[in-house]
């Protein structure tokens, strides 16, 4: 098998399962934590003079607002137009291992769900399965999406999923918000690679695998939407 990290990148597109068969014999899951990590990092470098202002121009219109004072969002928005190079890198190097720490969070978690499943496999499995698989969503959506937001000049504009279908949502609507946590087509291609790795890994059937897999996330991700939703 072309087990090289090239071989596996190539695989994310050709041969998932071949992919998530290597992962199982050699996880690396640090080669692609590492990969997740820089190309966050470029993300946030290369796009928060944009991602910045536009985020405190959402927030000053928030109920957020109501609970930290007018003065104090003035304060903030007016921080994020004229950003340092100093905290434009830290915040660029916080998102890069913000980013992994979750990955390997996420990890942990399916693995747990995984064993509990009945799942053959080892924790180091499951973290290689979960950082392999979040490449398509890390990496590859990054450079896609970069490119267009650079052009469009705007963060919400661009939208690679459901949410593309209601171009005239506002951002801090409920159905805009709902459609970029859940409809995301990136973050289904990582969901897709992810029960596929512990179904070749594990030894897992495969709706077992998927109920082991989409519902942890789930239910993850309705934490920080529903904060947004109860906030913004």
């Amino acid at each position: 098998m072309n087990d090289t990290f090239g071989g596996r990148f190539s695989d994310l597109f050709t041969n998932p399962g071949r992919l998530m068969e290597n992962v199982g014999q050699r996880p690396a899951w640090w080669q692609p934590g590492l990969l997740a990590f820089l190309a966050m990092v470029c993300l946030t470098w290369l796009t928060l003079p944009i991602s910045a202002p536009e985020q405190a121009e959402l927030m000053r219109d928030s109920r957020l607002t109501e609970l930290v004072g007018p003065e104090a969002a003035e304060k903030q928005y007016e921080e994020a137009l004229n950003i340092s190079p100093t905290k434009r890198l830290i915040q660029s190097f916080g998102a890069g291992f913000w980013t992994w720490i979750m990955i390997l969070i996420f990890g942990l978690i399916l693995g747990f769900f995984a064993k509990m499943s009945g799942g053959a496999g080892g924790m180091k499995q499951a973290l290689g399965v979960v950082s392999w698989g979040s490449l398509p969503i890390f990496v590859i959506g990054s450079a896609i999406r970069l490119p267009l937001i650079l052009m469009t000049e705007s963060v919400y504009a661009v939208n690679i999923g459901l949410a593309a279908l209601v171009p005239g949502a506002e951002p801090n609507s409920a159905l805009f918000m709902i459609l970029m946590t859940y409809g995301d087509f990136f973050t289904w291609w990582g969901l897709f690679l992810v029960v596929i790795g512990f179904e070749r890994v594990f030894g897992m059937g495969r709706s077992t695998a998927a109920l082991s897999v989409v519902l942890p996330w789930a239910l993850l991700s309705l934490i920080p939407l529903s904060l947004s939703l109860l906030f913004m």
